[in-house]
């Protein structure tokens, strides 16, 4: 059986910023399958590496 993970608390803020930030400058909300898809695209991937990897 596969473990079962809770989001941090982190994450969920982060997600909210997302949401926040889009709703700001676009005027709609995003769906969640939508910031899915854009966090998963690999532009974004690529970004969020170089940044984790320079915080390190």
């Amino acid at each position: 059986m596969a473990e079962v993970q809770q989001v941090h608390k982190s994450m969920l803020e982060a997600i909210g910023t997302i949401q926040n930030f889009i709703k700001e400058v676009t005027g709609q909300e995003a769906t969640q399958d939508e910031i899915a898809q854009a966090l998963t695209r690999y532009f974004v991937l690529n970004e969020i590496k170089e940044f984790i990897e320079l915080q390190r």
